[in-house]
């Protein structure tokens, strides 16, 4: 097969990235059956349902029923219920009549219910009544969409009817003498979609005629997310909406969230987990609900390749590719790339099985073909049987090389020619050496299992442009089997080179190394690479200098041990190219080292390739100011973040005594104004220190932290001593999508924080969104001690945190000890909206918003925020310190733990006046204000009163102070270890249905505001459901 070129990677080391497919929706039927029409939303579950009739007071014979004019005739000759054999689906019209009306004695009969359009089930709504003194009760129904159908009750004698008909005629099953009173109401309302389903003329009495004229007409208010599964082999994929409702899918077909979203409101998916070796994607992650959505979840995916990729391919080697679904021998026919044969004969496929019928596709050269040699890629252009396409790319890259040699251990000789299995050398080095350079870029050296020092020949493995290096061969396999999972060739120095005693934090003593000359590609995969266990001052497992050439894939690589600095991988002037590796900082043995896992430092900008790499920095439990870090960036141009993906990035434990200067961070960028690109899909786990933290950023830079549809998992450690911070940032960036858990600080000598997120506006915005926040707790017993969701410090008027979810924890300590959801100092006229922020525990201070130094108009929007527990008078949902002014303060929920002493919903602790109070809801306050000394129960349109005489103190202007209530919200629940913020039937109309609209996104999503009443509700979530009023 002869084809086009593009770059490969192994599906097995891509993670998952979630994307937008363009994919057309399913058009919406619309089917006319008497003078009304169905529009149908959902083109599965479709049937085929059966259609069903009630026979009453039939006393003669030889009655005929017609089904679709003599489709099926039913012959019944006494009462009872008759099912016809046809099959009909969703959609499809029926009509049931008389044929012949029976004799003996002669009857007239009558069909009630019998004319419509088939929903989502058998029908069961139609009676044949041949008594002349009873009657039938039933008419007509239309807009039935819900897959669950609905179901009908008369109240006067309890009878209940399940409707199938998505729009017709109905009865039910009972007749009824003259004069009988009946009150039929909907008593069960459909659902997926949710629809709500009014009754017209329900109640009344029958007057000598069937009752034909009950309406029930139903429109649709909130729509399910259809998940259909493609491709799933085993395992299970587990997808998230909105940050909080979970559908976890293991078999292949349609899945439905348990809750329906609401109309107008947005759905946001998120890939939480994927069953494993799959990739799995979504046709579509976000919008807003008009209709049912259908959504594609594509886990087509390539599970095993062999030879293993990244690897060698022999000339005449077969390409084994195992997938999750069922292929055939022309699913891949459209792969491109520059995966030649020498003589362009068609390649031959064949399809066998694995684990699953048919899931098997090898590819092999023709007979008296072979492939071309030279670094080559494929791109998988795959569909399975039904016609889905690979999740994701997936590209295959192997060299197929013009010249070998092979290495062993037990079996090598340096005098040997190495051109043979038989004729193996014993140095790595030295078989690299043996080849004079290579012209053509595709040679190799193929490292059987064993140890091998890199130290044995010229102190370190020095790479040479074009010749790559694969090990884990098995021994005994006469290399014939690769093993590169096992990393079972060990590039281990036995003794520390000497020149490496005066080795540089920027030239290391290093196992293997490449430098400016390595121009073309070489590829080192399969092997253990550690730095020696003697010590070194500086000590690395790879090092690279000014080169973009060398792709390090499937190793394990470890510093080692250093006296004052160890690195997994250095980086200097080069952009490194990792994939599914496994790389540790080592350790370092002075007081005051560091160890790092990948250290990247670059006069121009850089951008490195990270996909899928274990990176930690070293464990130091016992150094004293020591620095663990899993990446580090220092430069002075900046990084491209854009391709480190799929990571799990840590930083280890190192000695936090107090008063030392410890960090353990699992990313440091330092310096580079031009850094760019957005960072998501990663883990990042910092460790034990006496400072912690998950990211940190110190320059100002264009790095958004997640993407619009997929964030990082952040973890700061435990048992720290100074800080604990989940991110830190000394400029505004955009942080979104993010899980952020920090862990427990506590200081005996001074004072301590768990933090969140902390920024500084530094030049740039500062933008927090749609993350989700667990803070841990801090402790002091001799100063401060501080919990804080989000700190910002100057933030610019451009700035917004909006949609984030806080849970916090305990600040135990002395002093201005506090504990608060958001604290701003000094911000702008910036926007603080739908947030949700169940506040902690403090000993002194607990403040939901704390707001200091303001003096501009910054807009508190929608916001539903509790005070938290603080000791009396130190308690309140929103804080204003003195003498801040001109906060506007709408259309948020305030609620008080503790109605107590001096606490209030708000509190202001000087005279400043602020630009409007108003459309907010006040709970478990009776002071609902706090202000400059004064407690005030209650506000007007002028202001906050006097207590006694109404607004003789007014502190703004009329009107900005209106419209406040003082009520219990009823949510599910206001208080509790974990409290649910969502408004319940029990919640007043006032609060749900406000006229105050502000901005138009909510909790829920954007462009959720205002809900399909075109009222808001005040709060963060938008509420659409039914109230109390």
């Amino acid at each position: 097969m002869k084809s086009t070129a593009r770059v490969f990677r192994n599906a097995i080391l891509i993670p998952t990235f979630l994307f937008q497919a363009c994919i057309p929706s399913l058009s919406k039927g619309l089917l006319q059956s008497v003078s009304d029409f169905l529009q149908l939303q959902s083109l599965v579950n479709t049937g085929p349902f059966k259609i069903s009739v009630t026979v009453s007071g039939l006393v003669g014979s030889g009655l005929a029923i017609d089904l679709n004019s003599g489709t099926e005739t039913l012959l019944i000759n006494s009462d009872g219920n008759y099912q016809f054999n046809t099959t009909v689906t969703t959609g499809t019209n029926f009509s049931v009549t008389i044929k012949t009306q029976p004799t003996l004695p002669t009857q007239v009969c009558s069909v009630s219910g019998g004319l419509g359009v088939v929903g989502f089930g058998n029908i069961n709504s139609i009676i044949v009544n041949c008594d002349p003194l009873k009657y039938t009760i039933g008419g007509t129904i239309t807009g039935l969409d819900g897959i669950t159908g609905l179901t009908l009750t008369n109240s006067v004698d309890g009878s209940t009817l399940g409707v199938a008909v998505a729009s017709g005629t109905f009865a039910f099953s009972q007749t009824y003498i003259d004069g009988t009173s009946y009150n039929v109401s909907v008593t069960t309302q459909p659902n997926h979609p949710l629809q709500n389903c009014l009754t017209t003329n329900g109640a009344g009495v029958i007057a000598g005629t069937n009752i034909t004229n009950i309406t029930i007409a139903c429109t649709s208010i909130a729509f399910p997310i259809e998940v259909t599964a493609v491709g799933i082999g085993s395992g299970t994929l587990t997808i998230r909406n909105n940050n909080s409702e979970f559908l976890s899918i293991s078999t292949n077909g349609l899945h439905r969230f348990p809750t329906n979203v609401v109309t107008n409101n947005s759905y946001s998916l998120q890939i939480v987990s994927t069953p494993p070796n799959h990739q799995c994607t979504l046709s579509s992650t976000t919008g807003v609900v008009t209709g049912t959505i259908p959504i594609i979840a594509n886990c087509f995916s390539v599970l095993s390749i062999g030879p293993s990729n990244g690897g060698v391919l022999k000339p005449l080697e077969s390409i084994k590719l195992q997938f999750s679904d069922e292929i055939n021998v022309g699913s891949c026919t459209g792969s491109t790339g520059t995966l030649n044969t020498n003589l362009g004969f068609t390649v031959q496929y064949s399809v066998s099985t694995t684990t699953l019928t048919n899931d098997t596709l090898t590819v092999t050269p023709a007979a008296s073909d072979s492939w071309m040699s030279g670094h080559r890629t494929l791109t998988l252009n795959c569909n399975n049987v039904g016609g889905y396409p690979l999740s994701s790319n997936v590209n295959l890259l192997y060299l197929i090389p013009n010249s070998l040699r092979y290495v062993a251990d037990t079996t090598g000789n340096d005098a040997n020619d190495g051109l043979t299995p038989l004729t193996p050398k014993r140095n790595i080095k030295v078989a690299i050496d043996s080849f004079g350079g290579c012209p053509g870029s595709d040679c190799a050296v193929l490292v059987e299992a064993g140890s091998y020092d890199p130290a044995f020949v010229g102190g370190t493995i020095q790479l040479v442009s074009g010749i790559s290096l694969y090990g884990s061969y098995v021994t005994g396999s006469n290399f014939g089997t690769w093993d590169p999972n096992s990393h079972s060739s060990v590039i281990l120095m036995d003794t520390t080179p000497v020149g490496c005693a005066v080795a540089t934090a920027t030239s290391p003593c290093a196992a293997v190394t490449g430098d400016a000359g390595v121009t073309a590609n070489v590829t080192i995969s399969g092997f253990k690479i550690v730095g020696g266990p003697d010590t070194a001052p500086y000590m690395a497992g790879v090092f690279l200098d000014s080169t973009n050439n060398v792709r390090l894939i499937n190793n394990v690589i470890s510093a080692g041990y250093g006296i004052n600095g160890a690195t997994g991988v250095i980086a200097i002037n080069s952009n490194p190219y990792l994939i599914l590796n496994n790389v540790d900082g080592g350790e370092c043995t002075l007081n005051g080292c560091y160890s790092v896992g990948l250290y990247l430092s670059s006069a121009a900008t850089i951008t490195p390739i990270l996909l899928s790499n274990t990176i930690s920095g070293g464990n130091l439990p016992t150094i004293k100011d020591g620095k663990s870090k899993g990446i580090q960036y220092i430069g002075t141009s900046g990084i491209n973040v854009t391709n480190i993906r799929g990571n799990s990035i840590q930083s280890q434990m190192v000695n936090n005594a107090p008063l030392s200067v410890s960090d353990s961070i699992a990313m440091d960028i330092n310096g580079g104004a031009s850094s760019v690109g957005i960072l998501s899909g990663n883990i990042f786990t910092a460790g034990t220190a006496y400072q912690s933290i998950g990211i940190r950023i110190q320059a100002a830079s264009s790095i958004q932290i997640g993407s619009p549809t997929q964030g990082n998992l952040i973890t700061s450690g435990s048992n720290t001593v100074l800080s604990s911070y989940g991110i830190y940032l000394t400029a505004g960036h955009t942080v979104r999508r993010n899980v952020i858990q920090t862990g427990n600080s506590s200081n005996s000598a001074g004072s301590s924080t768990s933090t969140g997120i902390y920024t500084s506006a530094g030049g740039g915005i500062a933008s927090i969104e749609n993350n989700s926040f667990s803070i841990g707790n801090a402790t002091s017993p001799t100063a401060s001690a501080t919990v804080v969701g989000v700190y910002g410090a100057s933030l610019t008027a451009t700035s917004n945190i909006s949609g984030n979810y806080f849970r916090l924890g305990q600040a135990s300590g002395i002093s201005a000890t506090s504990v608060s959801g958001i604290s701003l100092s000094a911000p702008s006229a910036m926007l603080v909206s739908n947030n949700w922020i169940q506040n902690g525990i403090s000993t002194t201070r607990a403040r939901g918003i704390e707001l200091s130094g303001t003096f501009s108009a910054i807009k508190i929007y929608h916001n539903t925020v509790s005070s938290g527990t603080g000791a009396n008078g130190n308690e309140s949902a929103l804080f204003i310190s003195t003498p801040s002014t001109l906060a506007d303060i709408q259309n948020n929920v305030f609620l008080l733990n503790n109605d107590s002493a001096s606490n209030a919903c708000i509190y202001n602790s000087g005279a400043g006046a602020q630009t409007a109070i108003k459309y907010n809801v006040f709970h478990n306050c009776a002071n609902m204000v706090y202000q400059n000394g004064s407690n005030y129960p209650e506000l007007c349109p002028g202001g906050i009163p006097n207590i006694t005489v109404a607004c003789s103190s007014p502190i703004g202007v009329g009107g900005n102070f209106a419209n406040n209530l003082k009520m219990d919200p009823y949510f599910v629940s206001d208080f509790g270890t974990v409290a649910v913020y969502t408004p319940t039937s029990a919640t007043s109309c006032l609060i749900t249905k406000s006229p105050n609209l502000l901005i138009t996104d909510s909790y829920n999503g954007n462009g959720t505001r205002p809900g399909g009443d075109g009222a808001v509700s005040l709060g963060a979530v938008e509420y659409e459901f039914g109230c109390t009023p």
